[in-house]
């Protein structure tokens, strides 16, 4: 359902508070042995994996840019609904509403608990609200319940009595909602709200968690710990007009939806979609590997905004495939993918318009590849590297075709000159007006 929000977001980001204050929800098997499995994965890949970041930032520092790829899916505007919400639009949904007492210098508070074996948390708002919302694990040791404090700034008393805020769900939800305002009011005057939901950091697993807040912040703890990371099934990041910082994230699936404001984080699991507009990208994604042949999938768009990403897939089981899409306009592609596992089938489909791409592809890479521009140069650079698995093969790079249209094909080889590798992947790169740059 369509959130009502009729005004452009009043200074995005966090309130000064006083000082003594589809893939669907069907996209994963959320059963418990499943998840189980999941989590031993991540356990087994956090380590890893931040072991490769380390190596891959000293060896490719950040200044050369992330790959793309198509998802299996149209994400069109909908990434990261989850229809589950829509019973809980209105008060008259709700458990129960609290009423918002004015307070000392503007401000007035509530604060409720939700249970965490829930298989949704979820906050949304609707109406002329906005603020920021900070997610993040209790500072000591807890088993439950999820902590959510919510603090409103207002300017007038009229303006707070006007609000409302809501338990929904059976207790799984809080709902922020407002009046529509007067076509004639003013926007710096709506509530303004501070939302912090304290994960219980004795809880380890947990299912999904979605946000449906326009014109709010998003700001996400470190939850790919390595020692303990917590894990999640699905979860779902929607706002409008104000940046979402992801931080880092362990899930079998992360949807993340902006428009106008940028995304940026680190996410470890399955598969990740990142989509915004008129903003930049800046996402890390080490994607696992579930099972023996398995596809992991990352997807980013934007457009007039830059994307910068760094890419990797680590796992314990063979022959998996790591699908990447991404795509902007008028606005740069910076694309790594420093360390594949030496049996991984990578597909990348990166496209922008005039401007300059420069894409990194693993010396493990096995493939085709085509790079095309207009009226600048397509390169390609073919690194001297030795042979990833260690058994001595000897890698070709076949340039079949140069200039503003560059395609060929690499591929490893021991004894003699076998091809078989040719079928594992395929690097799709496009601009145009400007040059575009291929690393292998």
């Amino acid at each position: 359902m369509p959130n009502p929000v009729d005004d452009s977001p009043v200074g995005p980001g966090e309130i000064t508070l006083p000082s003594d204050s589809d893939p669907s929800v069907n996209a994963t098997d959320p059963t418990p042995s499943g998840l189980r499995k999941f989590r031993r994965r991540a356990l087994y890949v956090a380590a890893v994996c931040c072991t490769l970041v380390l190596v891959a930032f000293r060896d490719h520092p950040p200044t050369v840019g992330r790959p793309v790829d198509e998802l299996a899916y149209d994400a069109g505007n909908n990434l990261a609904d989850d229809p589950r919400l829509e019973p809980y639009q209105r008060p008259e949904d709700a458990d129960y509403c609290v009423d918002l007492v004015s307070g000392p210098d503007h401000f007035s508070s509530a604060r409720f608990e939700l249970p965490t074996s829930s298989d949704l948390l979820f906050f949304l708002s609707r109406g002329p609200v906005s603020g920021h919302i900070s997610i993040t694990k209790t500072p000591n040791y807890s088993t439950g319940p999820v902590e959510v404090n919510v603090t409103a700034q207002y300017h007038a008393h009229g303006n707070l009595q006007r609000t409302q805020v809501c338990q929904m769900g059976q207790g799984r939800g809080v709902l922020l909602w407002a009046e529509p305002r007067h076509p004639h009011g003013d926007p710096k005057r709506n509530v303004r709200f501070n939302i912090t939901v304290a994960l219980p950091t004795g809880v380890k697993n947990y299912k999904d968690v979605t946000t449906d807040l326009p014109l709010f912040s998003h700001n996400v703890g470190d939850f790919f710990d390595i020692w303990s990371p917590t894990t999640f099934e699905v979860i779902r990041l929607k706002s409008s007009n104000a940046a979402i910082d992801f931080g880092s994230l362990i899930s079998q699936a992360a949807f993340i939806q902006n428009n106008n404001a940028e995304v940026k984080g680190f996410y470890g699991g399955l598969e990740v979609g990142v989509q915004t507009s008129n903003a930049r990208i800046d996402v890390t994604a080490l994607m696992f590997g579930s099972h023996d042949g398995s596809e992991s999938k990352v997807t980013l768009r934007t457009s007039n905004g830059e994307i910068k990403s760094l890419l990797g897939i680590s796992s314990d089981f063979v022959n998996n495939t790591l699908r990447v899409t991404i795509q902007t306009s008028h606005a740069p592609l910076i694309i790594d993918a420093p360390r594949l596992m030496a049996d991984t089938r990578f597909f990348l489909d990166a496209a922008t318009s005039a401007a300059p791409t420069t894409v990194q592809v693993a010396p493990e890479f096995e493939g085709v590849y085509d790079i095309q521009t207009s009226v600048a140069k397509a390169e390609v650079e073919v690194m001297d590297v030795k042979d990833p698995t260690g058994q001595g093969r000897h890698r070709t790079v076949v340039k079949e075709r140069t200039g503003r249209h560059a395609q060929g094909r690499a591929y490893w080889s021991g004894e003699g000159d076998q091809e078989e590798g040719v079928q594992r992947g395929f690097v799709k790169i496009s601009t145009s007006v400007s040059p575009v740059k291929l690393i292998l």
